[in-house]
This record gives C-alpha cells, sequence and structure tokens, in this order.
C-alpha cells in the first residue's frame, strides 16, 4: 500500500529501488484462470487455507493459487488485518474508506456481525465509522477511529477486550475504555497493543508470556502501559510476544521466546521490553506469529526467530519438512529482501511486494505460498506480476492464508 501503515497484520513500506528478479530466486508461475493479473481482475485476491471461509470467495476449500474475494476491490481496500490462532478459526477484516468488511471464522463473534456464525464472503461490521485502522488477533479483533477511539469485539476469555471483564465473548464492537487518545493499535493470539500519541504503549489481555510488557505475567482486563516504552512511534503483535520501534530507530521486543523471537541473543521470555540486538536506522517493523522482519532505511531486511520452514530465506542444499534448520536469536540479514516495498510476516510464511511482483517462500502445507503446490520453499516462489496494482500484502497471524490487495 502506498501509504502510511497504522496498524493490524499489514505493513507498509517506503519506495525502494529494486532487486532484479533472478536476485529473488523467484519462479514465474502461472496464476488459477481466475486470478488472471489485469484490469479484468481489480479484486483482492487470496490463496491458501480455507476452511472457515477466511478465502472469502464463497467457498471451504483451499486454494493453491490467487483466487477472487467476492465483491472486495483492491482500488477500495485500504488495508487488509487476517487473524487466528490456526486455519481453523481464521478470519479477516479489510478497512475501506467508509466501512470494515469482515469473513472467516466467527465462533467467538470476531467477525463482529451480532453473529456467530461463519461468513465465507466479506459482511460490513456494524458500529464502525471514521475508522483508521483495524487490527485482527487470534479470535479477537480491535478498530481505531479518526478520534483515537479504541473498539473491541470477540474472544474476550483472557480480558483481551479490555472492558474489564474476563470470558464471555461480545459480537459487536464496543468502546475501550481508560486510554488517552490512540494513534495505532495491534492485536495478537491472546492479546492487544495500543500506540498512544504521546509516544506510550498500553497491553491487555493474557499475560502468562510476559507479552503484556508490565514486568509480570498476570493477564490483565483493562490496558495497563507498557513497562520503560517512551517515543514509540510503531508496534505489532506476533502470536505471543510485541515488537515497538522507537523515535531513535531501535527496536524493543518482549514476551515469549521459545524461538528467539525477541531478537536479544536469548530464547528466555521477557515480561518487560529488551533491545533486539545489532539493529539501527530501522524504518518498518512487521512480527509474524514467531519470526519477525525489520526494514533499515538503506532498504534492507533483516529477519530473527523460528526458522523451521526457511522464513528467514537461507539456503540449504536439500529442503524438506523434516529438514532442521536453525532459530535465529538475533537479526540476520536477509539479502533477497532487498529493496521491497511491502512485507508481511505470518505463522511460517512470509511474503513480498516488489513494484513488479509478488514473491512468498517457507511453509506451504495448505497453500498459502500461491504457487499450486503445497511444497515448502525456502527459496522465494513468484506469485503474481501485478506491478503498481497490489498495494500490500497480508498473511493470518497463526493461519496459512495469504492476501493482495
Amino acid at each position: 500500500m502506498s501509504r502510511t501503515r497504522t496498524g493490524g497484520r499489514t505493513r507498509a513500506y517506503r519506495a525502494a529501488a529494486l532487486t532484479a528478479v533472478a536476485a529473488l530466486g523467484a519462479v514465474p508461475l502461472a496464476l488459477a484462470p481466475s486470478a488472471t493479473a489485469d484490469e479484468g481482475n481489480p479484486t483482492v485476491l487470496s490463496w491458501g487455507a480455507g476452511r472457515t471461509g477466511q478465502l472469502g470467495n464463497g467457498t471451504l476449500a483451499d486454494s493453491l493459487s490467487p483466487s477472487s474475494v467476492t465483491s472486495l476491490f483492491r482500488g477500495d481496500v485500504d488495508q487488509v488485518s487476517a487473524g487466528g490462532t490456526s486455519s481453523a478459526d481464521s478470519f479477516t477484516l479489510a478497512r475501506t474508506d467508509k466501512t470494515v468488511k469482515s469473513w472467516g471464522h466467527n465462533s467467538s463473534g470476531q467477525l463482529g456481525n451480532g453473529g456467530n456464525t461463519n461468513q465465507t464472503v466479506p459482511t460490513t461490521v456494524p458500529r464502525l465509522t471514521n475508522v483508521k485502522d483495524v487490527a485482527a488477533g487470534g479470535r479477537h479483533a480491535l478498530a481505531l477511529d479518526t478520534s483515537g477511539q479504541v473498539y473491541s469485539w470477540g474472544d474476550n476469555a483472557y480480558g483481551q477486550l479490555g472492558n474489564n471483564r474476563t470470558g464471555d465473548s461480545r459480537t459487536v464492537p464496543d468502546r475501550v475504555q481508560g486510554m488517552p487518545k490512540v494513534k495505532q493499535i495491534s492485536a495478537g493470539c491472546d492479546f492487544s497493543l495500543a500506540l498512544l500519541e504521546n509516544g506510550k504503549v498500553y497491553a491487555w489481555g493474557r499475560g502468562i508470556h510476559g507479552q503484556l510488557g508490565t514486568g509480570n505475567r498476570a493477564t490483565s482486563s483493562v490496558p495497563r502501559q507498557v513497562t520503560g516504552l517512551a517515543d514509540v512511534v510503531s508496534i505489532d503483535a506476533g502470536c505471543h510476544h510485541a515488537l515497538a520501534l522507537t523515535a531513535d530507530n531501535t527496536v524493543k521486543s518482549w514476551g515469549y521466546n521459545l524461538y528467539g523471537q525477541l531478537g536479544n541473543s536469548s530464547t528466555k521470555s521477557s515480561t518487560v521490553p529488551v533491545d533486539v540486538d545489532w539493529l539501527e536506522d530501522v524504518s518498518d517493523i512487521e512480527a509474524g506469529a514467531f519470526h519477525n522482519y525489520v526494514k533499515t532505511s538503506d532498504s534492507h531486511v533483516w529477519g530473527w526467530g523460528n526458522n523451521q520452514y526457511g522464513q528467514l530465506l537461507e539456503g540449504d542444499e536439500a529442503f524438506g519438512d523434516n529438514v532442521s534448520r536453525t532459530n535465529r536469536t538475533a537479526p540476520v540479514e536477509i539479502p533477497r529482501l532487498e529493496g521491497v516495498q511491502h512485507l508481511a510476516a505470518g505463522a511460517r510464511h512470509g511474503v513480498a511486494v516488489t513494484a513488479d511482483e509478488v514473491f512468498a517462500w517457507g511453509h506451504n502445507g495448505e497453500g498459502q505460498l500461491g504457487n499450486g503446490t503445497t511444497v515448502s520453499r525456502f527459496e522465494s516462489v513468484k506469485i503474481l506480476d501485478e506491478g503498481s496494482a497490489v498495494k500490500d500484502v497480508a498473511v493470518s497471524l497463526g493461519g496459512n492464508t495469504t492476501y493482495a490487495y
């Protein structure tokens, strides 16, 4: 998206010099007939897992190549945020100029439409106007309006709705109390984040892994200030951890760290923010479920965390689901991603956009790489020759579905 990204599971990037297609290791692949990349198909595209209706194409089938989201056009969509703790409960939000649409899994009311029935095509979320940011979590969702007010709905088992209650889900949006004006939101698998206009960060929901950053592992059903953070300019939540970009272009992290996703050369979880190693001059952050990417001001990309399926694009002589790969507890540079404009991290795969193409890599068990197969790839595979027609990409928080819009 050629706009300022404000939250959710998507991330905008500044225009940058492009690397050659050959340098990306991209393999040209045919599109599904329903998703030819030309002006005849201006819809939002989706591919991968579809069992809960998260593809938005009216079916419950997986799609191994891009398909059209029903009646949702790229030119109308400003943001896509995809949630779920797995492909079995994935759902999606799309923000347009006037409405928020939702589709997919809905057992906890995470579609916000007053019911609990899954939806295979986009439907409008009521009670939301002038929305500038949306965030899909594990089974809950957030929206931020232009007045700085946050709204929440869906699962509330751990207080992730921030309404001073736990255990009861909510099927329509309601306002979160107790915070000054908010400028960005993000949602993890079981917790929520808000970046205030004053540069401070608040968190609420489950805290067992330290993901609230409050210095303890307690759950909180009301917003609490994250310890020791100031002058933050951007936030992003993974499944059970979080990242924050500060005004001095460094990155802080906190929460779950089994795979090294805190990036501080350890696998010890932290209840307070810690410094991510090595990084400086960072311009954008992207937290996946268990791995992360950042982009620096010189258009280089770094990654760390879970690397089981080649999420960090470190090539090996052989690749297979049974090949052991090294998780990275500190950032490593990813040369193939130099110069990408837009980037998204999912549960176990990644996807990126240049001005000329969309490409993906990593785990592919449900077709989330969009290349017509279910074979995982540690090399990137080219999905679309879309050029500027695709503004950005998004991936499910804990599931295996990918979106281009």
